[in-house]
């Protein structure tokens, strides 16, 4: 493809895209509601308001849970332990290991 029509392709998708946006601007639909899933009425939307917790060092999260309680979230992390959230004045604290010490696998390769 010559270069002269690389940038016609290009500008005319950019154009398409452009169009698009002005298009759902006119209709009082906000481009967030296209990616967005649509309000529900009497639902609790929870979720704006949640912050994102770093698991740090660990590879993870792989999965996340609560408990009946409400406590948690428990959170599985790729070298087999289970962590509990504390809240933020103790953070993430080991709660449970399931697969054996990984330094006496490694001790009986060698």
């Amino acid at each position: 493809m010559s270069r002269n029509r690389k940038i016609v392709a290009s500008a005319a998708i950019v154009i398409a895209i452009v169009s698009v946006i002005i298009s759902i601007n006119q209709t009082n639909t906000t481009l967030r509601n296209l990616v967005c899933a649509p309000c529900i009425e009497g639902s609790n939307n929870n979720l704006e308001g949640s912050k994102i917790i770093q698991v740090t060092g660990a590879l993870g999260p792989e999965s996340i849970a609560f408990d009946p309680n409400g406590d948690g979230p428990y959170t599985g992390v790729a070298d087999g332990r289970i962590l509990k959230w504390q809240g933020d004045e103790l953070g993430w604290t080991e709660f449970a290991v399931t697969t054996s010490p990984r330094y006496l696998h490694i001790s009986s390769l060698q």
